[in-house]
């Protein structure tokens, strides 16, 4: 919330912001986003988990440098979870 406030008193920061949620959900969105945020709940994380996240298909992506590769020695197979 602290950002957000900082954001608004920067007129460039504050003009993105509002043209992103605008042109993604909408300014009626935008301004209640944080107050609805605050009244998520511990259970509607969880079942926000288990309904898209948990046992369904996914990507795993990591970008790093090959020295940094050969020194923590990550395989395709940790990626993949195998």
């Amino acid at each position: 919330e602290a950002d957000d406030l900082y954001s608004r008193e920067k007129f460039d920061e504050y003009g993105k912001t509002i043209g992103f949620w605008w042109s993604s959900t909408g300014i009626d969105y935008f301004r209640g986003y944080l107050a609805n945020l605050r009244h998520t709940s511990r259970a509607d994380i969880s079942r926000y988990i288990t309904t898209y996240i948990q046992g369904k298909p996914h990507v795993g992506l990591a970008l790093i440098s090959e020295p940094a590769q050969q020194q923590v020695k990550l395989t395709p197979e940790d990626l993949i979870g195998q």
